[in-house]
């Protein structure tokens, strides 16, 4: 991914029952887990310039709420341009929940029917909480057995849309399409009868709704791989090594590593956040100061009063403490970044981490080290310029 992971964003401006902080939040650790980037969408209205270089776009069950046919328009035009969108619904579908999203989704062939979706018999204790184990072949279903479908809706499917799960012969309604996808100009569709299906606490919970969500994340981003290897070829890899226990344990390790590098520019965006706002409070430290300075020199003026005026540091003052901190903080980083380089180096050259992975994780980490190089040289600059400014 050319050291930049994909951004998901989960739209917060319709009032949906799934939401990144709570509903969907272990969904969320799941995907920055494995390389994405995940975000709340909260900006209404939907704007094309917001949705640049969003991989793929999530509506998780919108309640009481329905797109402007502005906003559909533009997400119409991001998915044929090859963005990813996900469109989550429940039982009763748009109308039971007075929303629109078949508006949207049947842009692409899929619409939302207002049916609620049972089963008996194949269950996880409720018949409101089927399992699904007709699946098709598709890089969203690799290593799923069934799935876990609680209060859903069944899908009606069009044109060149296809579904890749329907529901077993004993539920009701039966051989109904839960899981649809489509893929139209460049970008990619999924729609799904239950926004249930990722809930923390609930569908996610289920191993096969976990490999499911992955995958499908996976390939609604762009990605064909699917995010493990399929159970036929794990057990050629055992047969051959004939070191289940190892390759279990590097595994996990490798796991751990990834982490590790995703929570660094997790790191390095919050840094970023935070200097942004101290320079807001530099600036207005800085209008203060003006507005100080003005008023004593009136005060001394009018009544003959000595007030001190120079209570804060001066502009180019504050610009050096500021630029000296910022680099305190490169430095700091950039150290980090080469020991967890450094590491990564010394796994490689051991023969426990694959030439694949290696050259994944050092190209990040690579692209990293040489921004910071740039930012520390520019601010060492910067602060030259300062300390050498005649008098």
């Amino acid at each position: 991914m050319s050291g930049r992971r994909k951004k998901i964003l989960f739209d917060q401006t319709q009032n949906e029952r799934g939401r990144l902080e709570s509903t969907y939040s272990d969904l969320g650790q799941l995907l920055t887990d494995n390389d994405f980037d995940v975000e709340a969408y909260t900006e209404f209205i939907i704007l094309a310039k917001n949705l640049k270089d969003v991989a793929v776009m999530v509506f998780g069950c919108p309640n009481s709420s329905k797109l402007r046919p502005a906003e559909i328009t533009v997400l119409k035009k991001y998915v044929m341009n090859g963005g990813g969108l996900i469109l989550l619904s429940l039982s009763g579908g748009d109308r039971g929940l007075m929303n629109n999203l078949s508006k949207i989704a049947s842009e692409f062939g899929i619409s939302f029917e207002n049916t609620a979706v049972k089963d008996e018999r194949n269950n996880a204790g409720l018949p409101t909480m089927p399992f699904v184990s007709d699946l098709i072949a598709h890089p969203s279903t690799d290593d799923v057995k069934d799935l876990l479908i609680p209060s859903a809706c069944s899908l009606k499917v069009t044109g060149k849309a296809t579904h890749i799960a329907v529901t077993d012969e004993t539920a009701d309604p039966s051989r109904a399409v839960v899981v649809a996808i489509a893929e139209p100009g460049k970008g990619r569709v999924m729609c799904i009868g239950s926004y249930e299906v990722f809930r923390k606490g609930g569908g996610l919970k289920h191993k096969g709704n976990a490999t499911f969500a992955l995958n499908a994340f996976n390939w609604l981003s762009g990605e064909f791989q699917t995010v493990k290897p399929s159970a036929v070829v794990k057990g050629q890899m055992k047969a051959e090594k004939g070191e289940v226990g190892n390759l279990e344990a590097s595994a996990e390790l490798e796991k751990t590593l990834k982490r590790l590098v995703n929570a660094v520019f997790d790191l390095q965006k919050d840094i970023s956040k935070v200097k942004q706002q101290v320079s807001n409070v530099d600036n207005n430290v800085e209008m203060l100061r003006d507005q100080f300075q003005d008023f004593a020199e009136k005060t001394q003026h009018q009544l003959g009063v000595m007030i001190p005026a120079k209570q804060f540091k001066t502009a180019d003052e504050s610009k050096t403490s500021s630029i000296e901190a910022d680099l305190k903080a490169l430095k700091k980083e950039l150290k980090s970044i080469e020991q967890l380089r450094k590491h990564i180096e010394q796994r490689h050259a051991s023969g426990a981490m694959p030439e694949e992975t290696f050259t994944e994780q050092v190209s990040k980490l690579d692209s990293r080290i040489k921004s910071l190089k740039k930012k520390m040289d520019k601010k060492q600059k910067e602060l030259e310029n300062l300390t050498t400014k005649p008098e």
